[in-house]
């Protein structure tokens, strides 16, 4: 009787009390907005609150600092992304904690794809204009981005480094300010998140260009990839990654990955995403793990090739 109590896998015991999920952003945002819809559907999957707990700052990595620093025990978890969990090493000089080591992957949740915006203003013939202008004024071309090593700023570094051109990086405070001046044809470009500037695109007010994925975006179905225009290597997207402290016992990773994947087959969880441009992943802790180690593979390489510099 004492072995058999002893053999209880961790699983079938969790969860006992309420699991916490730390998003290391501000509330409202992306990341914040599929927080809180996978929260609410893995509560009722588990019977037991999952708390959402914001914990913004340096770039993602304070909120994912305090997670891997929490019990392994699956009862603090984190819904993070590109930044944390793969290209902050590149970046910052000081890092407290090495995303290869301090996580344990437990589902890739959803994907987006980034597109690379005009002003209404600009050609509307598309990107082969748009490049052969760049190519006929070398360090002319201005493309907006949210700050320092933000999506946006990569997406752009990776689209010069495969077209072979220059472009100046005009960095701003947030997305927000960046979309007002290519609007208003300050500056010329920007590639931004899908979700983001759909609208503007719909509306006319931005010309689409191209799609940073090799596949293109559910919400853009018209735009074209980058690789369908000619421009290799290309293949960015914003992705979120459910991920428990390293040491998070396999059976409550698996019952975890388990539920998730559940949620999101459900098609109100699909038709969110799909509103947001988002699309839903999922997979196996395998596969999120080989990801997850692609990705950190992948990035010291691609930071130092597009020009990012440590901060």
């Amino acid at each position: 009787m004492t072995f058999a109590m002893v053999g209880l896998s961790a699983a079938a015991q969790y969860p006992e009390r309420p699991v916490r999920l730390v998003v290391p952003y501000a509330p409202g945002g992306g990341t914040d907005n599929i927080a809180r819809l996978l929260a609410a559907k893995l509560a009722a999957r588990l019977a037991q609150p999952v708390i959402v707990e914001n914990r913004a700052g340096a770039n993602g990595i304070i909120g994912s600092d305090a997670v891997a620093k929490s019990p392994a025990d699956g009862y603090t978890l984190l819904l993070a992304g590109l930044g944390p969990l793969a290209v902050n090493p590149s970046l910052f000089q000081k890092m407290p904690y090495q995303p290869s080591k301090a996580f344990a992957p437990v589902v890739k949740v959803s994907s987006a794809a980034l597109v690379l915006v005009t002003g209404a203003g600009a050609s509307k013939e598309g990107l082969k204009d748009l490049l052969v202008s760049a190519k006929g004024k070398p360090g002319q071309l201005n493309i907006a981005n949210a700050g320092e090593g933000s999506p946006q700023h990569i997406c752009a570094g990776l689209f010069a480094r495969s077209a072979g051109i220059t472009v100046n990086n005009i960095p701003y405070k947030g997305a927000a300010p960046a979309i007002t001046d290519v609007l208003s044809g300050n500056v010329q470009a920007l590639c931004d998140n899908v979700g983001t500037v759909r609208s503007f695109i719909q509306s006319g007010k931005l010309n689409a260009l191209a799609v940073s994925t090799r596949q293109r975006a559910q919400a853009l179905p018209d735009v074209p990839t980058f690789e369908e225009q000619g421009l290799a290597g290309i293949d960015f997207s914003l992705w979120f990654m459910l991920v428990a402290p390293a040491g998070t016992p396999a059976d409550v990773v698996t019952r975890l990955n388990a539920e998730v994947n559940a949620i999101l087959k459900q098609p109100d969880v699909i038709q969110t995403l799909h509103d947001n441009a988002s699309e839903a992943t999922g997979g196996s802790v395998a596969e999120a793990s080989d990801f997850l180690a692609r990705e950190n593979r992948a990035w010291p390489e691609l930071v130092r090739a597009i020009g990012l510099s440590k901060q």
